[in-house]
C-alpha cells in the first residue's frame, strides 16, 4: 500500500445488516476496511434516531478547526463538554470487528441487529426497523439540501440531480 493511500479519507458507500454479538460487537463490512491498517472511530449520537462513527481522523480535524474558539467562548466550551460526555472511542480488531455501546444503542431502538448505511464520509447506525421505514422519496429533497451547501452548480447534486431525471 501506497504512503497516499494511507492519509486519503476513507469513504462508505452502501448498506449492511448486521447482527450483534453478546459483547455487542459488530464487524465492519470488508469494503469498508483499510487494508492492513488499524481503523479508529468516533461513535456520537446524531439526530433521528441514529449513532455516527465518525473516522478518529475526521472527528479530530472538526475538533483542530473549532478548538481556538472554544478558547475564548464559553458556550463552545460547554458544547464540547457535552459532546466529550455522549462520544466513545471505537477501534476495530484483526476481524474488523468494533464494540458498540450498549446504552446509546438502546437510546435509538437497536436490539440484536443494526443497520449500517455508508454515509460517504461516515457510517451512520440505526435499527433496520427504523431505516426501512425511511421513505426514498425524500432523496430529492436531501440533495436539494447538499446544492444549498454547494458553491458550484456543476456538482455532485445536480449530477445526481440529473440521474434521477429532475431539471435544473
Amino acid at each position: 500500500m501506497s504512503e497516499n493511500e494511507h492519509l486519503e479519507e476513507p469513504m462508505f458507500f452502501s448498506s449492511y445488516q448486521h447482527a450483534l454479538d453478546a459483547q455487542c460487537r459488530v464487524a465492519l463490512p470488508s469494503e469498508w476496511r483499510r487494508q492492513g491498517g488499524e481503523m479508529s472511530f468516533v461513535l456520537m449520537p446524531a439526530r433521528d434516531r441514529a449513532l455516527v462513527l465518525l473516522p478518529k481522523q475526521i472527528f479530530a480535524e472538526f475538533v483542530n478547526r473549532t478548538r481556538k474558539l472554544a478558547i475564548a467562548n464559553p458556550r463552545i466550551q460547554m458544547a464540547f463538554a457535552r459532546i466529550g460526555e455522549k462520544v466513545r472511542s471505537c477501534r476495530c480488531d484483526k476481524q474488523g470487528r468494533m464494540a458498540l455501546d450498549r446504552e446509546m444503542l438502546n437510546s435509538i431502538g437497536v436490539g440484536q441487529s443494526i443497520q449500517m448505511i455508508g454515509a460517504l464520509n461516515h457510517i451512520r447506525l440505526v435499527a433496520p426497523e427504523y431505516w426501512n421505514s425511511c421513505s426514498l422519496d425524500h432523496l430529492e429533497e436531501d440533495l436539494d439540501e447538499i446544492r444549498k451547501v454547494s458553491e458550484d452548480a456543476g456538482d455532485l447534486a445536480s449530477l445526481l440531480g440529473g440521474l434521477l431525471g429532475k431539471s435544473e
